[in-house]
């Protein structure tokens, strides 16, 4: 990867896109911690934007944001048409190895600025559904208090694959595990599901957590998101390496953190719904 700096901050379509769609989101995205310089440029034709004292990297043309909010918090979206809401329901268990369980915790999560980015593209055909991750760490992300150890950017990270996007960039930087199954329902009350587990490497707590999408589209402007309809299929964005906007689609800060002990087994599932 090549060395380089980049301000931090993410930028819509255009404003005026949201607002002629009419995208009502009970759920904003929160304030974001600043940056410390230096960036990371990799070969997807995007831009990974490091984050001071252990943060998650900014963006990979959008790539995950550390964006924060009060567990179960869900602030209305100023300005907006407030007909529509997205829902993000998290369930963790905290198992030991040989299965037992230690802890269950569920609780509810907050859209984030790439993740209303996200629905926008997928409604205006100028994205195509790539895989999704989820991935968390300790209030602050710092090395000592983080599940895992990772150095520099210590999250843990379930990713669908590492051979394609969001799995290439988030394994480049966090202790990583595959295996995230991502299942829709359809009907009245339709749903996504993402599933998955990984092993704490160390002793910590589980304070802050994220869901992350990934999204194919076309030739990108200077917002890092596409200017153009995608020619890209979902099929073919489920195994590309390129030609990807991605972010933080919901996240939260826990108002109780989770204890976790090294080699316990982290279970984690979201559910996305609307209403």
């Amino acid at each position: 990867m090549i060395q380089t700096s980049f301000p931090r901050g993410y930028r819509a379509f255009t404003a005026f896109l949201v607002a002629a769609l009419c995208i009502g989101f009970g759920l904003t995205a929160a304030g974001q911690a600043s940056l410390s310089t230096g960036a990371l440029v990799g070969g997807l034709g995007g831009v990974h934007v490091a984050a001071a004292n252990g943060a998650a990297p900014n963006r990979l043309v959008g790539a995950f944001t550390a964006g924060k909010q009060e567990e179960g918090g869900q602030k209305t979206a100023s300005g907006m048409n407030q007909n529509m809401k997205m829902h993000g329901h998290w369930t963790i268990d905290i198992k030991n190895p040989d299965g037992t369980l230690v802890q269950h915790r569920e609780f509810e999560n907050s859209i984030q600025y790439d993740g209303q980015n996200y629905l926008v593209g997928l409604m205006s055909g100028y994205g195509a559904a790539g895989p999704w991750m989820i991935y968390f760490s300790n209030v602050g992300a710092t090395t000592a208090g983080s599940p895992c150890n990772t150095a520099t950017y210590p999250y843990c990270a379930i990713v669908y694959s590492t051979a394609s996007q969001p799995g290439i960039f988030a394994c480049n930087y966090y202790t990583c595990a595959t295996g995230l199954t991502i299942t829709p329902t359809f009907g009245v009350g339709p749903t996504l599901t993402l599933a998955g587990s990984i092993a704490a490497t160390q002793a910590g707590t589980i304070g802050v957590v994220y869901t992350g999408m990934n999204a194919c589209g076309g030739t990108a402007g200077s917002s890092g998101y596409p200017t153009a309809i995608s020619t890209i299929t979902p099929a073919a964005c489920y195994t590309s390496t390129t030609n990807s906007f991605s972010g933080t689609a919901t996240g939260t800060t826990l108002s109780s953190p989770i204890s976790v002990a090294q080699g316990q087994i982290i279970q984690v599932k979201v559910v996305l719904s609307f209403s």
